[in-house]
């Protein structure tokens, strides 16, 4: 499997993944940012074109066919301190996973990893996670970190199979093309540099 660091030019396929990934929360997101003549997968592909921020190219590494992504992943080193400046200004629906960012400060966090429905099961996701991994070890970062809904059973077994461990949870704030209720889990893992 060629994994390789994103470029500008996958920003489409960046921002279709996040919002997989996402469980709709960025397309609900995007959709309130949009201006005249702008679509919510728009302002998603200029937010991954973006040379900085979380949710930007820079952060991701893809698994492609030809030219298309079939396979990525984002993730990035949380501030330590971790450090919340008011929770009022940050919305509703994505408090819960801020809050349980803070929780796991210094970690590497993967913010997404999505792949296309066409290409589950191949070991993309698997392969994308332990690609993370060794990037946090060179890193000198010795604990990774995620979210994931409690009812993505599919998900919450890939992580569990790779070794981690639910430390925190809070509930899910519904939103409009809510997948699932329940709560967000904060999963972590010891990395060993062996």
């Amino acid at each position: 499997m060629d994994i390789q660091n994103a470029k500008k030019e996958d920003a489409k396929y960046l921002a279709f993944l996040i919002n997989l990934a996402g469980e709709g929360i960025p397309h609900y997101l995007w959709s309130g940012m949009t201006r005249s003549g702008e679509t919510p997968s728009d302002i998603g592909i200029q937010r991954a074109g973006r040379e900085d921020g979380g949710f930007s190219y820079t952060n991701a590494r893809v698994v492609k066919e030809g030219a298309d992504v079939v396979g990525m992943l984002l993730s990035y080193r949380l501030d330590d301190p971790y450090i919340i400046d008011n929770l009022d200004d940050i919305p509703e629906v994505v408090r819960p996973l801020v809050v349980l960012e803070s929780k796991a400060p210094g970690t590497w966090y993967v913010n997404a990893v999505a792949t296309l429905a066409s290409h589950r099961g191949q070991g993309i996701a698997t392969g994308l996670l332990k690609d993370a991994e060794a990037k946090a070890i060179v890193h000198g970062v010795t604990r990774m970190s995620l979210i994931v809904a409690s009812e993505n059973q599919l998900a919450r077994g890939l992580y569990s199979g790779l070794g981690y461990e639910t430390r925190e949870t809070l509930p899910v704030v519904d939103y409009p093309g809510c997948l699932h209720g329940g709560s967000w889990e904060l999963m972590v893992k010891e990395l060993s540099a062996a």
